[in-house]
């Protein structure tokens, strides 16, 4: 889906609905309203959702005046479980006993994701090749996301083993590093800044995010640019200068390397 509303609209979707839904919103925000809810659920940027609806009977969307840019991709759980010959010992425990109850996993879009959804955005063949090549990437997005719900709520990094104070440390870092991306502090002055030495905090920083926070702040300073370059608000130039990159050829060698694409390249 790919639309700019004239005005504030709400989108009414009929059924009968596929039990199993993928969505990964590059842009726009959005409310999603479902039998029963008295709140709706926010999906914004960067929102990489599972869905299972069990006896779902409406959904209604509320959309604000920006575009959206969304893949949805739905699906029946037979079919679902098809790609397992019906074995679901391979699938994360979340997803094995979908037939009898609702499930929703909320996640961000990850730079795997990102470089498949560009593929499907700029597919470079027609016909059957075409046909082939989307349901071969869209089968490609389902399999980040199963990895996804399989790590963030099975293999989540040991946070269990750090102390309380240790870990609240380690978050204010994270925070830090994200909070400026231009001119983050350097390993030194973070570590003073939450009250730790320098190789207690590379440590515990990897046992909670699984990266050192060099990575860390490359990382987000990567994913903001690409943010910034599907506004189309920024040019290759100034996304790097505003996340913090002093050489815009070192900024798109990174870029590349991360995302598999150039930062100049389309992107939908």
């Amino acid at each position: 889906m790919d639309y700019t509303p004239e005005c504030p609209v709400t989108l009414e979707y009929v059924p009968p609905f596929a039990p199993i839904g993928f969505g990964f919103r590059l842009s726009g925000c959005s409310q999603v309203y479902s039998s029963g809810q008295k709140k709706g659920k926010d999906i914004g940027p960067g929102h990489a959702g599972f869905n299972c609806f069990k006896d779902l009977v409406d959904l209604t969307e509320t959309v604000d005046m920006e575009r959206v840019v969304h893949i949805s991709i739905l699906m029946d759980l037979k079919r679902f479980y098809a790609f397992s010959e019906g074995e679901t010992k391979g699938l994360p425990s979340q997803l094995e006993n979908l037939p009898n109850r609702a499930f929703c996993h909320k996640g961000q879009i990850t730079p795997a994701m990102r470089a498949t959804i560009f593929h499907i955005f700029n597919c470079p063949y027609q016909g059957w090749a075409k046909t082939f090549f989307l349901e071969s990437k869209a089968l490609e997005l389902i399999a980040h996301k199963i990895e996804q719900i399989e790590y963030v709520d099975n293999q989540k990094p040991g946070t269990g083993h750090l102390p309380a104070p240790d870990l609240n440390r380690i978050r204010e870092a994270a925070h830090l590093l994200a909070g400026d991306l231009e001119t983050s502090p350097d390993l030194n002055q973070l570590a003073r800044s939450v009250g730790m030495c320098r190789s207690k905090l590379h440590r515990c920083f990897r046992i909670v995010y699984g990266v050192t926070p060099f990575e860390y702040l490359r990382n987000r300073r990567l994913e903001t640019a690409m943010d910034f370059l599907m506004d189309g608000q920024m040019n290759v130039t100034q996304a790097a200068y505003a996340v913090g990159y002093s050489s815009p050829s070192y900024f798109t060698k990174a870029f590349k390397k991360y995302f598999g694409c150039l930062p100049s390249e389309n992107f939908y």
